[in-house]
């Protein structure tokens, strides 16, 4: 059923790569090509406008400019960029994100999560709204990702998806959203029991991603999100995802 209700959110791989190519100069992609210490810059710079301008990658894909795109996607802290450098931010991270799947199945060093919370992050602090978009990406995400396996990156986007349905205007019913707040919490649990490598920390723990995390304002913020007008289950699944992933849920 979670199946379903992803289907409805019109999954699309490329938008909002495309929608964020559109407001990246030539002069950006000169700085994300001179990101290694200026190392290589015209070697990564060919591929950036090729990725800018037609959504593709090189192949095979490896160190151009896969390499300068990690290094911007680690830029950070976020009050410490300019709206310019979360532009160049949130690009970098969603071609990253596409690139995780065919023709290109890029596998780089850091989790999916990391650079989906910094695309987050980045696409928070613009000028323009994505957020639909970047849902319609997350439900592709999900729907090419085992939704019963022991992975637990398609969990963290479950609850982006959460966080970005319940904070926009979009016409989602409770219904629909309980359904995909049981599953985050089922997955977590599921994994959690059975990882012998797992620490004391909701979904963390099983990411192996200690405190400090970018996660946990994400679910600081789901606890003390008013839902007015929803049904008292789902504040109640969404209080206790925010709750447990900001870590602080009752002893």
């Amino acid at each position: 059923m979670l199946r379903v209700f992803l289907s409805t959110l019109e999954p699309d791989r490329d938008s909002l790569l495309l929608e964020v190519s559109k407001h990246i100069t030539d002069e950006m992609l000169v700085e994300i090509a001179s990101a290694d210490y200026g190392n290589d810059q015209e070697l990564h710079l060919a591929p950036l406008r090729l990725l800018r301008d037609q959504h593709v990658f090189v192949e095979p894909l490896h160190w151009y400019p896969c390499e300068v795109l990690e290094l911007v996607r680690n830029s950070g802290p976020d009050d410490s960029l300019t709206i310019r450098a979360h532009w160049i931010r949130a690009f970098s991270c969603v071609a990253l994100l596409r690139a995780m799947y065919e023709p290109w199945n890029y596998t780089g060093a850091a989790q999916p999560s990391f650079t989906l919370i910094q695309l987050i992050n980045s696409l928070a602090a613009l000028p323009i709204d994505f957020t639909q978009h970047t849902v319609r990406l997350l439900a592709w995400m999900l729907l090419q990702s085992d939704l019963h396996g022991v992975d637990e990156q398609p969990i963290y986007y479950g609850v982006a998806l959460l966080w970005l349905v319940l904070r926009s205007n979009m016409n989602v019913s409770d219904r629909d959203l309980i359904r995909l707040a049981e599953w985050i919490v089922d997955r977590e649990n599921q994994i959690h029991q059975h990882s012998p490598y797992a620490f004391d920390r909701w979904l963390l723990g099983i990411a192996h991603d200690p405190p400090p995390s970018s996660w946990e304002g994400i679910g600081a913020k789901l606890a003390v999100l008013s839902l007015d007008g929803r049904v008292q289950q789902l504040r109640e699944w969404v209080k206790l995802i925010g709750d447990e992933l900001s870590g602080n849920s009752p002893s």
